[in-house]
Order: structure tokens, then sequence, then C-alpha cells
């Protein structure tokens, strides 16, 4: 295997000699104000067919309202149109402004990406997965286990007014 060579690589603090302005995101933002940068998505999804179907067709395919909003502010920023806290400023209006277009649209949509779970119930899951997987003999104990309890359970099911005698 061949060793990569420790001395092609830049140099500590080469970034500050470097040209300024050489990326996007290198230069002073196209929109100094947020409310300017979502006018022009605006005016952009209002004006531009081509877009706006873009955009429908990400939410058709199955991309939700959250991905694409994401990927507007990412490429704003990479392309220097704002900066990455205005980007991150901007998204909840852009995001009203896309529900807004799939609503006049009359489609069905996902707002955002991650829906809340119930974590320890999946990790639950999990472990029992892995030792049906691993280890079936003690998975199935685990089974008759319970099937078990719950026939004696309702063996020894009885009201609240019995319980008093």
């Amino acid at each position: 295997m061949i060793q990569p060579d420790p001395f092609r690589r830049p140099i500590p603090l080469q970034s500050l000699a470097d040209e300024t302005g050489q990326w996007g995101w290198n230069r002073p933002p196209e929109y100094a104000d947020v409310d300017d940068f979502v006018d022009a998505i605006e005016k952009k999804l209002t004006t531009d067919e081509t877009a706006k179907d873009d955009i429908l067709d990400m939410l058709l395919i199955g991309a939700t309202i959250e991905d694409v909003v994401n990927t507007l502010a990412l490429a704003a920023f990479t392309q220097g149109k704002i900066t990455p806290d205005a980007a991150e400023i901007a998204k909840v209006p852009i995001a009203a402004l896309i529900l807004k277009m799939t609503m006049d649209a009359d489609m069905a949509v996902e707002i955002f990406s991650d829906r809340p779970r119930d974590r320890e119930y999946e990790k639950d899951v999990d472990k029992l997965s892995l030792l049906m997987q691993t280890n079936p003999e003690a998975f199935n104990a685990i089974e008759e286990g319970l099937k078990q309890q719950k026939i004696e359970d309702q063996n020894t099911e009885e009201s609240f007014m019995e319980m008093e005698k």
C-alpha cells in the first residue's frame, strides 16, 4: 500500500493567504437582509414555472418540505447568496411559501423528515430481533414464558370489588 505524502497538504493558515473571494461563500453575500432573500425566493417561485415545477416534482417524488428547504438554504449559502445564519433564519418563511404552493396545487406532502418515535420501544424491538437471529432457543424460551404469564394473569384476574373479601 502506498503511504500518503505527509507534505502534500496545505500549510497551516494557508487559507488566510489564498485569494479572497475564490468561493461563493468567501465573498460578501448577495442578500444582506433575510427578508430580501425570502422575497427573491418568492418572486422566483411565482414567476419561474420551471423552478416551481421542479420543487413540486421533488415533493411528488417523496421529498419532504424540510428536505427542499434545507437544500435551498445550503445552495444559497454555497453560491454566496446569504450567510449561513441568514439561511437558517430564512428556512421557516421559505417552508411557509412552499407549503402554500403545495396547498394551491392541492398536493398532500410530508412536512418533516423525521417523525418523533418511541426510542425505547425501537431499542426493545431491535434487541428481540437480534436475539431471534442469534439465539433462537433463548428467544423461544422468552416467548413461551410470556405466553405462560399471560395465561396465569387471565386465570387470576378478578374484579377490584372481589379483592376486599
